[in-house]
């Protein structure tokens, strides 16, 4: 039993730390600023089951599809990693809300994809199908952290009012300059992969 539990947790713990539930916030923040709040409660149920829908297809045929389409995790980082700058860029030069809040997709990206179910979290519940952990532990580990998520940003309101208009600003600034790192990094890990298995 003690064994048992020990490997959910393992698995639990390792989507957790990919999947950054309390580093999502700010950056949710960012993209819904200028949205009601009955609003941002649609985008966030939408994102979380969208990302929990990725995230399973990819747990049940992750490595089929890579297969068909001939493409690897590292061509899903460098992808997003692309989308995300863009985007972080949009943000630093202050016109995230004239994009943002014109679509309805914003729930699918960049919330649902790349930042919760990204290249990372994939890779991770791929990895989780296999031995010791296997589907029961994987499945937990998807719905638990998906589970988190809703409550974080569901609450994440709060936080915006105590910060107020002029904090909820200088947030949205540093978190886009943030997100420009972040893509930077996430190119940088599939290029890199790419050139070393090129050795």
């Amino acid at each position: 039993m003690t064994d048992a539990l020990g490997i959910y947790l393992q698995g639990f713990i390792t989507l957790l730390v990919i999947f950054d539930p309390i580093g999502n916030i700010p950056l949710f923040q960012t993209f819904t600023a200028t949205l009601d709040s009955s609003k941002k409660k649609k985008i966030i149920n939408r994102s979380v089951i969208i990302a929990m829908a990725i995230l399973a297809f990819f747990a049940l045929g992750g490595f089929i599809v890579f297969e068909i389409f001939n493409i690897s995790i590292n061509d899903f980082r460098i992808a997003g990693g692309i989308l995300l700058f863009i985007l972080s860029i949009e943000g630093l030069l202050g016109r995230e809300e004239a994009r943002w809040i014109s679509s309805e997709d914003i729930a699918v990206v960049p919330l649902a994809t790349p930042l919760m179910a990204g290249p990372g979290a994939i890779y991770t519940v791929i990895y989780l199908m296999q031995g010791p952990y296997g589907p029961s532990v994987t499945f937990f580990a998807i719905v638990s952290n998906i589970t988190i998520q809703w409550a974080l940003l569901f609450y994440s309101e709060r936080v915006l009012r105590a910060i107020g208009k002029t904090g909820s600003t200088i947030i949205s600034r540093i978190m886009a300059f943030i997100l420009s790192a972040i893509a930077i990094g996430m190119i940088r890990e599939g290029i890199t992969a790419i050139l070393a298995g090129l050795s």
